[in-house]
């Protein structure tokens, strides 16, 4: 099955995405300093039951560069104008890490865009190691090294891995690998993730039937953070899956896609 690549143009901002499947529409959103074929691996495995399209979140890939003191509400107005753009709402929607904090504002703010949510290795806030992850990633990529890139992927292939470390190679994708790396769009999504902060009246109001997946060994978005997201979320589902850390969406496809997919065919 072939996958189709196109420039798509919002109000917004200029993204490409990547439709493969047949299906209901699933939009994917990526996380933070990542492009869309981070996906590839899952894409390939649902595309037989579902429509996905993924894209890039601007500040990666084709996307436009970020705005100054971008924030997760932008990138979330963003994801709505591209639904809209694409005439297919509303869609299920799905997001990993920053991208789940994109997905679950989505859902708050425009209930209207979403089918049904799922939520993947995400968080409804940060704590303090994430916060202090995100400074020693800013302290090596402002020291100068030519190399700074590649030695934040490695740091972040030891810290999304599981305990028996990590089964498959990091997607080129990770740290804006497909061009050559911005400093200032990197920057950008950092920023936006410190301030992402959802209240307890903003996850009650998400009215779309919730999946959450979360990795046992996830020292990341630890699985604390997805009972949270359980607890507050009415109506949600919590999955956990043993022996899995950050990233076992590219890691185990298989398991991934079907959950993904079982969610969808549940309220198609």
């Amino acid at each position: 099955m072939e996958a189709i690549i196109e420039t798509i143009t919002t109000p917004s901002f200029t993204t490409e995405i990547m439709r493969k499947g047949e299906g209901p529409t699933l939009l994917m959103i990526m996380g933070g300093g990542t492009g869309k074929g981070a996906w590839n691996a899952l894409v390939d495995e649902l595309a037989s039951r579902v429509h996905c399209v993924t894209y890039d979140n601007r500040g990666t890939g084709s996307a436009s560069d970020v705005v100054d003191d971008m924030s997760i509400e932008d990138l979330a107005r963003d994801a709505a104008a591209l639904i809209e753009v694409l005439g297919e709402g509303p869609v299920h929607v799905c997001g990993v890490s920053m991208g789940g904090f994109i997905a679950m504002r989505l859902a708050a703010m425009r209930p209207d865009l979403v089918v049904t949510l799922t939520l993947h290795a995400t968080s409804a806030k940060l704590d303090q190691r994430t916060v202090d992850s995100g400074r020693f990633r800013l302290e090596l990529l402002e020291s100068g090294l030519e190399e700074a890139p590649k030695f934040v992927r490695k740091f972040l292939r030891m810290i999304a891995a599981s305990a028996e470390g990590m089964q498959t190679q990091l997607p080129r994708d990770v740290v804006s690998h497909t061009r050559e790396f911005s400093m200032r769009n990197y920057m950008g999504h950092v920023n936006a993730i410190w301030g992402h902060d959802m209240s307890q009246e903003d996850l009650a109001s998400i009215s779309a039937p919730t999946l959450i997946t979360a990795g046992a060994q996830d020292i990341m978005t630890p699985p604390d953070n997805s009972r949270h997201l359980h607890e507050s979320i009415p109506g949600s589902r919590l999955v956990t899956i043993n022996g899995a850390g950050h990233v076992y969406y590219f890691e185990d496809p298989v398991l991934t896609a079907a959950l993904q997919s079982g969610w969808i065919a549940q309220h198609a």
